[in-house]
């Protein structure tokens, strides 16, 4: 026996449905700016470990202030949870 009925709507496919906005300017530029940002400065002899720590607290300072600003309280637990994580070590 069918689960559908007859007359009922059609399901909306994923990619149809409102409220996923596509990414922006912002985060296009966001994702491009780390890599060249991390390679210019080794080229300007900062030694790498530094490097990538500074893109590391970087990126953990953008998470947080995306998921403050959309109100994310799981994505606050998991970034509490990567930070004591790597406190731990």
């Amino acid at each position: 026996m069918s689960s559908i009925r007859e007359g009922a709507a059609a399901p909306v496919p994923h990619r149809a449905r409102p409220g996923r906005a596509p990414v922006g300017a912002a985060q296009a530029f966001g994702v491009s700016v780390f890599p060249l940002l991390g390679a210019g400065l080794a080229l300007a002899g900062v030694p790498v470990r530094e490097v990538l720590v500074l893109l590391a607290g970087c990126g953990a300072i953008g998470a947080a202030v995306y998921a403050v600003g959309g109100g994310g309280r799981r994505v606050l637990e998991a970034f509490a949870a990567a930070v004591n994580a790597t406190a731990r070590r």
